[in-house]
């Protein structure tokens, strides 16, 4: 790059930084604020499966026809910028940020509106309708499917509980199969559990807080105060006697009745539905006639009785049914519960059912205290790599500092031009990338400083660093980027912020060290002050004989003690087990705070008092005489209701705020498991073929077995520490499988560079020479990248702790294998081919060649002329000598001269 070309470079940088400070700085006319995610803002975020019906599969018009259904329901639930996607091929992710009552909204978006019309007196069966024929309403599910219990004997049935019999109480359930029920408690039921289930033919429908009144008491409806039980018949299509398909969905709303001013709904219904809803409302009314009580029309959504109005059998207008193709739902008890019932239907008329898989809800609170907390680890992690930087880089470190300026600069405009929602995860791939930038330029300066001392003035080095140095940027970056797009291609939403992050960052930063750093050092190569080797720190004569280890030839000390910790982790793993988070056992997760430090017991004492004595309880963060502020209850799966409830209760007893919910089905932590295991292989896949394509296959095996090791550690650590594993835990490995290789693919670098150099050296000498010469480099570039991971793990809140410690585990772990596994594993592969058989085993070979880092020409020749043997004869293998004596640096550069002098080409590059 000319020094004019570098001039226009830095212009039009300084034009893009100036217009980055007016998209930051508050008042001007381009001011833009960052899109926070629900962990940093508080909302709700909800994972629906479509389960359709038994006797038809699921069609992608099915979940487009439900995504736009969705859509229209949260639009009228007036959220600013929800987020309606979907996921895979049966599910749909709603995320409502900043929802002001989370609770309002689930119950809506929970409710997906499979509607189901009874006729009532016909379709309940005992023992929930009288000899009379009057509804019977039971206050307990265990009691009710009690008594039904004989009916099961033999039959099959799609609803399995598992129940106590002693405290007559449902432990958890619905299940779909008995399989699945005894699944739930690892395959068999434990001491003092039974299984109950529901007789085939017939369904559980409640009714209780959304109705006004219930069906049952001879007749007269009891009080909604609390959740009632019954059982109706279920055989499609003749009973529910109609569905949702029957409604026509802009004819339903809700309205005032003319003549009295009260609050109805009105329906409309398809040509079918209409002449169905003629004839049973006929039906009915001759049926009232006879028995001469009213007979009732009961709609329900989603096995949930919303109301029941009556066929006035006084009325002699109704004896051939309502006709018309149109009803009215009378008798609400105000103008929201109208509102309520017409916004369901109105947008619920579902093809298919759908459950809940994942719910989560983060307080306002919370969600201010994690954006701070992440704001710290930022700002953190960005004062360390620039310290960093300016130790033991000197003024080349003032400009990778400055690249890191314009780097942090770009990486924010590009989060706001294309917003971008920055999430938790996504602030931890924030972080990460400020030790990704910080990497390329450091390979890039070692290149620099090799070149100086090979002799060539600073300007040149500067040229030939960038030139030779970016194809190393690039190999390492490649496969940073791969593990980043397969995370976000198979991960929960949750942790897709963090790849995208990832990726973004990982662009930028060969951006910003290919194009401004060097623009700024080719701008200052032209001055004669910057010309001098002392100033670009690259004084000495290359590599320091303490670092001169037989990496190669000590391959198999390397190899047993990497044998014996991988045995330790596989043992833990087999033994102690991995401590599996919500993620993917399912249930309920609720963090919360107290004002005051709560001890264990006194927390465990509320939740039992409120029928959670056996949730686990866990402390949180720092403690003061054994008590927290900060506590997490996991429980079994809880019902909205039941979730709600708990908090009440905590707040009440404890005066708990702050609280973040999880509630994750045991369908969805099986997936979330099978996509990680899915993302681990694909991504050893892609990056073994991509290095097989760019180096050789025999490089790709010491690349596999050394991920494999650093994913075998990283997991065996933290079934040794029972830290629990979550989704960022997998995010955290996938990104190991990047960084491990980092160092890894520097050094493979440098090993395919020395090849054509080192003619006549074996490939043990190539390898140590060529692990002597970057393993400076490559200890600088893991220890960067591990400032910015200690800063999540000393200022970031829990979750961002959690994934920083996964972090530092498998990038120390794949610092040592990228030294003492793979390229040790790839000399013991290389070695056994006939060419490198052939070749000198001593430093000898180097004689008349330097390296690319050209430090050991001098010594190569002193070997060569004390074995007494022509430079080009081929030597039988032999150990390597111990180092000479230090030779006077005078005679050493003198030397260097007169052998450039015989050589007026130079050495081969």
């Amino acid at each position: 790059m000319s020094r004019r070309t570098s001039t226009i470079v830095l212009g039009l940088l300084a034009a893009a930084l100036v217009g980055v400070a007016l998209m930051a700085i508050p008042g001007s006319p381009l001011h833009q604020k960052p899109t926070l995610g629900l962990d940093l803002q508080g909302g709700l975020e909800v994972t629906l499966q479509a389960v359709p019906p038994p006797n038809r599969s699921l069609t992608s018009d099915d979940l487009n026809r439900s995504l736009d259904i969705m859509r229209n329901r949260v639009d009228k639930l007036g959220v600013s910028e929800p987020v309606i996607t979907k996921q895979g091929k049966d599910q749909i992710v709603i995320e409502l940020p900043g929802v002001k009552d989370p609770e309002a909204a689930a119950k809506i978006i929970g409710t997906t509106a499979q509607l189901e019309l009874f006729d009532l007196e016909t379709s309940l069966v005992g023992p929930s309708i009288s000899v009379q024929g009057e509804p019977v309403e039971t206050a307990s599910l265990y009691t009710l499917l009690a008594r039904v219990q004989s009916q099961v004997r033999g039959r099959a049935s799609d609803a399995w509980y598992i129940v106590n019999p002693k405290a007559r109480h449902v432990v958890s359930g619905p299940f779909g199969t008995k399989a699945e029920a005894l699944a739930k408690v690892g395959g068999k039921l434990p001491a003092g559990r039974d299984l109950f289930a529901v007789p085939h033919g017939m369904v559980v429908v409640t009714c209780g807080a959304g109705a006004v009144v219930c069906p049952g008491a001879g007749g007269n409806g009891v009080p909604s105060t609390q959740t009632w039980y019954y059982l109706f018949k279920y055989q499609p299509p003749d009973v529910p006697q109609m569905t949702g398909e029957d409604l026509k969905l802009s004819g339903t709303r809700a309205d005032f009745d003319t003549s009295n001013g009260q609050p109805i709904v009105t329906m409309e219904f398809t040509g079918k539905g209409a002449k169905n809803f003629e004839r049973i409302t006929r039906d009915e009314w001759i049926r009232g006639k006879l028995r001469q009580q009213p007979q009732h029309f009961a709609i329900v959504l989603d096995r949930e009785i919303k109301t029941f109005p009556q066929i006035d059998f006084t009325d002699s207008s109704l004896s051939s049914g309502i006709g018309g193709g149109r009803a009215q739902i009378q008798g609400l008890d105000s103008i929201r519960e109208a509102k309520d019932i017409a916004l369901v239907l109105q947008t619920g008329a579902l093809p298919v059912k759908f459950v809940t898989l994942d719910r989560t809800d983060i307080s306002a609170t919370l969600g201010k205290d994690s954006l701070r907390e992440a704001w710290r680890a930022a700002i953190g992690g960005l004062i360390l790599v620039a310290i960093f930087l300016l130790i033991f880089y000197r003024f080349l470190g003032l400009v990778a500092v400055a690249g890191l300026a314009i780097y942090a600069a770009f990486l924010y405009a590009t989060i706001l031009l294309f917003n971008v929602t920055l999430t938790l995860p996504g602030f931890a791939g924030l972080v990460l990338t400020f030790g990704v930038a910080a990497d390329a330029n450091i390979v890039i300066f070692e290149r620099i400083k090799e070149e100086v001392r090979a002799g060539r003035s600073v300007r040149a080095a500067i040229a030939q660093g960038y030139q030779k140095g970016f194809h190393t940027i690039v190999d390492a970056n490649v496969v940073t980027a791969i593990t980043a797009m397969v995370l976000f291609v198979v991960a929960t939403a949750s942790v897709r912020g963090f790849a995208l992050m990832l990726l973004i960052g990982t662009a930028l930063s060969m951006l910003t060290a290919v194009l401004a750093t060097r623009a700024i050092l080719s701008v200052l190569g032209g001055f004669g002050w910057f010309d001098n080797p002392r100033f670009m720190g690259a004084t000495g004569q290359g590599i320091p004989r303490w670092l001169r280890i037989d990496f190669m030839g000590k391959r198999r000390i390397w190899f047993a003690i990497s044998g014996a910790v991988v045995a330790i982790s596989i043992v833990a793993i087999g033994v102690k087990g991995l401590n599996l988070g919500i993620d993917f056992k399912g249930g309920t997760q609720i963090s919360f705070r107290t004002p005051e430090p709560t001890s264990l017991e006194q927390v465990r004492r509320e939740a039992a008092s409120i029928g959670q004595a056996g949730a686990v309880i866990q402390g949180r963060g720092s403690s003061t005489d054994g008590k927290y502020k900060n506590f997490q209850i996991r429980t079994e799966s809880l019902t909205n209701a039941e979730q709600n409830t708990l908090q009440q209760d905590l707040s009440n007893a404890v005066q708990a705020t702050s609280f973040g919910a999880k509630n994750v089905s045991e369908s969805f932590g099986r997936q979330i498991a099978k996509n990680a295991l899915l993302a681990i292989v694909v991504s050893l896949l892609l990056i073994v073929g991509y290095i097989s394509l760019r180096f050789q296959w025999k490089y790709s095996v010491g690349v596999l077995v050394a991920l494999a090791h650093d994913v075998v550690i990283t997991v065996g650590v933290y079934a040794l520490t029972g830290r629990e594993v979550s989704t960022a835990t997998v995010a955290a490995v996938l990104t190991v499988l990047g960084y491990s290789i980092y160092d890894t693919i520097i050094v493979f670098d440098r090993v395919r560079e020395n090849v054509p150099l080192m003619r006549r050296a074996s490939f043990r000498v190539i390898g140590n020479v060529s692990m002597w010469e970057v393993l400076p480099r490559s200890l600088a570039t893991t220890f960067i990248t591990l400032l910015p991971v200690g800063a999540l793990y000393v200022f970031g809140g829990d979750t961002l702790k959690d994934f920083a410690f996964a972090l530092l585990v498998g990038i120390g772990s794949g610092a040592y294998s990228s030294i003492f596994l793979a390229a040790p594993l790839l000399a013991a592969l290389k070695e056994r081919e006939p060419e490198f058989q052939r070749r000198r085993d001593d430093l000898g070979a180097l004689a008349g060649v330097s390296s690319v880092g050209g430090a050991l020409a001098e010594e190569a020749e002193e070997v060569a002329a004390a074995d007494g043997k022509p430079e080009d004869a081929a030597e039988a293998p032999r150990p390597a000598p111990v180092a000479t004596p230090p030779v006077p640096s005078s005679s050493k550069r003198e030397r260097r001269r007169q052998r450039r002098a015989s050589r007026p080409h130079g050495r081969a590059r």
